[in-house]
């Protein structure tokens, strides 16, 4: 046993290093923390939030008093961003990756004064402290109480911030083409958005982004309609001694409900789109293929006769499908024939009309696999594609980077050809050796040239976080390359790059241009298409490279996107509706050459006021004062918890729990006591530390048990016991497969009331958890293994034991179920079974108990426990339906069968009322021979580190 102890401790100790290494920036009204890669990124973000902040302050005549904590990472590999609006712990969350230019945010003047602006205003609109005073002393303890106080829509929340955001900069959404271009085909449908589906996040194309999109718009409306003081004064109302929500704060401002104007708005803005279509000419196109809600990135195969495109669904499953190209003969012949025999089996019947196309033949397809995403695929040939897709940085805990794969479409055979490289959009040379990628790190996005055999990158140019690349395309003849950049207060720009190293040639742009998107050349080089945006629309361009010219090839009938050519007369393009994208065919015989162009790519200010922001910039200038993150700057908050088995106790725990922003240190002080009949009370402190590798977890405790006042009659047995826990474990992981070392030791004494003995105990415990799973959307399979082994003894022996659980999961058919076995035992001890785990009374600080919450603390003793089950639910996250059974040395003391739910909830950082939170419940039957079998349940809402 000591041999084993000082191996792991070797072990662990040789991986006591410091994770990354987090700085501070303290300005005047912001705690800036960052890690060192994003250093650059940060610094330039501390200038812009107090040129934000005194922004806002002068357009709202507000501001926040509370010093708010900004943290700057990069997670996702993606642009995105958030703010949590708790009014005494304000936090906004900045990733540093910039947008791509065929997405809704890429209209703006700089990436991070956007999203500095989006997330500062949020906090500002809804972190406002309340005028009532005890409601404010209760938000002011209270964190889960704070951060559900502001009762704002999501569709309010994010709509004013969005139409801020554009307001202040004379960019953003609600001036963008692109997303005015795909609202107008939508109201040209009768497929707005009601008021009810503002604020959902699922459902119909592009669900979630309409709180933006046509949250901005309506409250825009309103402001033209009425005033900006108008609206201005239901965020007063709605911070009154009174309390009011938002329906009652609008109302009574605007004299109708929002509702109700949403739907004069709606009909305003369905006339002036239907005006717009009963002006457009007729366009020469006609469907090719018709998909399924989201689609993107679709790109024909060299031989022209397959097409790949990426789908998801509204479940989230995303695939890359390919079609053929050619006509589906076969689905229509399956058609008439159906018809045929419903005329012959019904003379009087009418035959179904056929579809406008029969959908092409899906000839393969590739799962997401592991949640990785698949995007932007590109062919090698015609038998190989290559995509991109996220990879985890192992050492890191939810971080991900986009890396570049490839699947052979004859083999299946998929394969990694980067490491953790940060490549976004791509194109392929020297026979698949070669890649020219936009790269992302560290909020700096590169033009680079990839060597697949070494891994090595070589940039192309100067790197600045004021420049952003997207979409390089090389030409047929691998000697051009076309790419997409823009920079600071500029519109994106189409250039032609020879890879000799010639100056750029910048594409000519027609004149107003505001969209950019998604470049692709003929067959023969010669040609360029393009998306650009205008006047609320998108069209299809070409630039013919020969002669130098432009052509627009449509004139905004519809909102388009990828063009890709077919032929030399016929084009692939996405036409965006309520149902989302499908490709149709345009026939390319009639075009308008573009005679006025865009001079420059500065982009024009749609709205210039005292209010507006200056010009985005990169400020290098240090400003505040910078030093190393200090976890210290602990902010505590009162927690509550309730537990209620009906087997056992109703326990209520009150604690105060804290943490630092970053979660590098955590820590709980609570009571518990059963409301029933005092079964079980008493105190603990518990403290977590994860700013090394290695982990540390510490618990001390002193809590007397009764077990003859449960609600269920159980064993004689009553304990007071006091002690103190210590853990340190290694969390390790190497793609999907999970492997966590631990150590522990406890210490305890025990005052045993029935026979009058006291004594001292302690037990040391090497364990190790693995877990590994494998993810395809419809079917996955995973297993976990946690194994401990105890050396332990007390002031009248020596004990030793183990304990294994083992668990097999996985989805058939998009339905999860698994099967799990337990074993425990224990030589010279005895093991109790029954009771739930809580803050007070762990499974961690109690090697003698067997948890099981539909029985009461000590329903049985025995030196050997066995458990099997298993469960089957009917969508993921969703309760399971579970049957498990109990053998107390060798023999069946009972089972229970029904529904059941459990899982912790951590936000990862913020606040310490919103991390550590665990939910647990059941409903279920329980039977057995030395009990009444009846039904028993368990509700839980506790917090525990």
């Amino acid at each position: 046993m000591k041999k084993t102890l000082l191996t792991l401790s070797l072990f662990l100790a040789s991986h006591v290093q410091a994770a990354p290494q987090w700085q501070t920036i303290h300005t005047e009204h912001f705690n800036i923390h960052y890690s060192e890669e994003n250093a650059d990124w940060a610094r330039s973000a501390a200038n812009e939030l107090e040129i934000v902040r005194a922004k806002v302050l002068e357009q709202q005549n507000r501001a926040l008093d509370e010093t708010v904590d900004v943290v700057v990472f990069d997670p996702l590999n993606a642009a995105n961003g958030f703010a949590l609006p708790v009014s005494n712990k304000p936090l906004m969350a900045l990733f540093t990756t910039p947008p791509q230019s065929d997405t809704v945010i890429s209209n703006s003047s700089g990436w991070q004064q956007l999203l500095v602006l989006h997330e500062y205003i949020h906090l500002v609109h809804l972190a406002q402290p309340t005028r009532s005073q005890w409601r404010q002393k209760l938000r002011n303890i209270w964190d889960l109480y704070d951060i559900s106080y502001s009762d704002m829509p999501r569709w309010v929340a994010e709509g004013y911030a969005t139409l801020l955001e554009s307001k202040m900069t004379g960019r953003g959404r609600l001036f963008d083409n692109y997303s005015e271009a795909i609202l107008t085909e939508f109201a040209q449908q009768g497929a707005l958005p009601s008021y009810s589906q503002l604020n959902s996040t699922d459902g119909g194309y592009l669900a979630g982004s309409m709180a933006y999109l046509m949250g901005s718009r309506f409250l825009d409306w309103l402001e033209k309609n009425s005033s900006t003081q108008t609206l201005d004064a239901v965020w007063t109302r709605m911070q009154g001694v009174k309390q009011r929500d938002f329906d009652e704060a609008f109302t009574g401002v605007f004299g109708d409900s929002a509702s109700k104007l949403y739907r004069r708005f709606i009909a305003e803005y369905t006339y002036q789109a239907m005006n717009k279509e009963q002006s457009e000419l007729s366009l020469t196109s006609e469907l090719w293929l018709k998909l399924d809600l989201y689609a993107s990135n679709p790109t024909l195969s060299p031989n022209n006769q397959q097409l790949a495109v990426v789908e998801r669904d509204k479940e989230g499953k995303t695939q890359l499908s390919l079609y053929s190209t050619e006509d589906n003969l076969e689905a229509a012949e399956e058609f008439q024939k159906a018809q045929q025999e419903l005329l012959a089996d019904d003379p009087k019947d009418i035959a179904d009309k056929p579809p406008v196309i029969f959908k092409r033949k899906q000839k393969q397809l590739l799962n997401q696999i592991n949640r990785a995403g698949l995007q932007n695929p590109q062919w090698l040939n015609d038998e190989v594609l290559y995509f991109s897709a996220y990879s985890r940085v192992d050492h890191l805990e939810l971080q991900r980077l986009s890396d570049i794969f490839s699947w052979h479409t004859k083999t299946g055979e998929v394969k990694q050809l980067t490491e953790l490289a940060g490549l976004r959009r791509f194109t392929i040379a020297d026979n698949g050796q070669v890649l020219y990628a936009e790269q992302v790190k560290g909020g700096y996005s590169e033009l680079v040239r990839v060597d697949l055999q070494t891994g090595q990158s070589q940039p192309l140019f100067e790197k600045s976080l004021a420049t952003v690349y997207d979409y390089p395309v090389l030409n047929p003849n691998q000697q051009q390359l076309a790419f997409l950049k823009t920079e600071f207060n500029h519109n994106w720009q189409l250039y032609i790059q020879g890879l000799q190293g010639q100056k750029a040639l910048a594409v000519p742009m027609p004149k107003g241009y505001q969209y950019l998107s998604q470049p692709s050349w003929s067959e023969d080089g010669k040609q360029l298409y393009f998306v650009a945006g205008l006047t609320g629309s998108t069209d299809i361009y070409r630039y013919d490279l020969t002669s130098q010219r432009l052509f627009k090839l449509t004139q905004g009938q519809q909102a388009v996107a990828n063009p890709l050519p077919l032929t030399e007369q016929e084009l692939l393009y996405f036409s965006i509706s309520s149902d989302g994208p499908d490709i149709m065919k345009l026939q390319l015989s009639d075009s308008e050459e573009v005679t006025e162009f865009a001079t420059t790519s500065i982009a024009p200010l749609l709205l210039v006021n005292e209010h507006t922001l200056p010009k985005a910039k990169v400020y290098q200038q240090p400003i505040g004062e910078q030093m190393s993150y200090d976890l210290w700057q602990q902010k505590a908050t009162f927690a509550l918890g309730e537990q209620y088995h009906s087997a056992a106790a109703a326990l209520l725990s009150a604690s105060v729990k804290g943490s630092d922003l970053l979660k590098q240190l955590d820590w709980q002080l609570g009571y518990s006591i059963d409301l029933h009949d005092t079964a079980l009370k008493g105190i603990y402190a518990q403290a977590r530390y994860s700013a090394l590798a290695v982990k540390l977890d510490s618990q001390l405790f002193s809590y007397d048990l009764d077990a003859s006042k449960q609600y269920q009659q159980s064993l004689f047995a009553e304990q007071s016991v006091q002690g103190g826990y210590f853990a340190a474990s290694l969390p390790l992981r190497f793609g999907e497969f999970k492997v966590q070392p631990e150590l522990a030791y406890n210490y305890s004494e025990i005052d045993d009331v029935i026979y009058d003995q006291k004594q001292s105990s302690q037990w040391l415990r090497v364990a190790v958890k693995q877990s590994w799973s494998y993810d395809i959307q419809d079917f996955a399979i995973g297993q976990a293994v946690n194994a401990r082994w105890y050396s332990g003894d007390n002031e009248i022996q020596n004990w030793q034991g183990y304990d294994l659980a083992a668990q097999l999961f996985g989805k058939i058919f998009d339905i999860p179920l698994y099967a799990n076995f337990s074993q425990q035992y224990r030589d010279d001890s005895e093991l109790a079974l029954g009771g739930f785990s809580s803050s007070l009374l762990s499974k961690n600080t109690r090697s003698d108990y067997v948890f099981a919450p539909e029985l009461p603390f000590y329903s049985a003793l025995g030196n050997r426990y066995q458990g099997y089950g298993g469960g089957i639910s009917w969508e993921e996250g969703m309760p399971w339906l579970y049957y498990q059974q109990h053998q107390v040395d060798q023999h069946v003391y009972g089972q229970s069968y029904g529904i059941k739910w459990q899982g912790p909830f951590s936000f990862g950082l913020g606040p310490a009322g919103l991390n550590d939170l665990q939910f647990d419940f059941g409903l279920v039957k329980v039977e057995g021979d030395s009990f009444a079998d009846e039904l028993r349940g368990w509700l839980g809402f506790y917090y525990s580190l």
